[in-house]
């Protein structure tokens, strides 16, 4: 039986992940949640990532999200939606392996995961739902 959490094309192995921190708030009113706002929304996406490190080539991602979404129409809060998604890895081969390529590999991993979460949120929320791109994590030197 093959070990579901390792991937044979990368450096770095999942050990375990999980939601750290989840908050959806839908703060509209049953007469507000109509057809019109929900198709005409502003939606404020952020994505951040924090990386740790740890002895022993183990390392740590927490992956943030945010989204604040607002009717064009009257300008009303439709819904908020914040998640922290943990990952904790292990770098499997030392050899030129930096906090960058590591950062990239582990974000392939746990990103579907939270992914799934933020679309069937918002999709049974009861406002606007998401549809999130996938994604390829390269990420950019300051």
């Amino acid at each position: 039986m093959s070990n579901v959490n390792e991937n044979k094309f990368t450096k770095v192995k999942l050990i375990k992940h999980f939601i750290k921190d989840l908050s959806f708030e839908n703060p509209q009113d049953i007469n507000d949640n109509s057809a019109e706002n929900n198709n005409s929304h502003n939606l404020d996406i952020n994505m951040n990532i924090v990386h740790q490190t740890y002895k022993d080539n183990f390392f740590s991602l927490i992956l943030k999200y945010s989204f604040d979404c607002s009717s064009k129409k009257n300008d009303t809060k439709l819904f908020n939606l914040e998640l922290d998604y943990f990952g904790f890895f292990k770098i499997l081969e030392d050899s030129k392996n930096d906090q960058k390529s590591a950062t990239e590999e582990g974000l392939k991993m746990i990103y579907p995961y939270a992914k799934d979460i933020i679309e069937g949120l918002t999709q049974k929320g009861g406002s606007v739902p998401i549809s999130l791109n996938s994604k390829d994590f390269i990420l950019r030197e300051n």
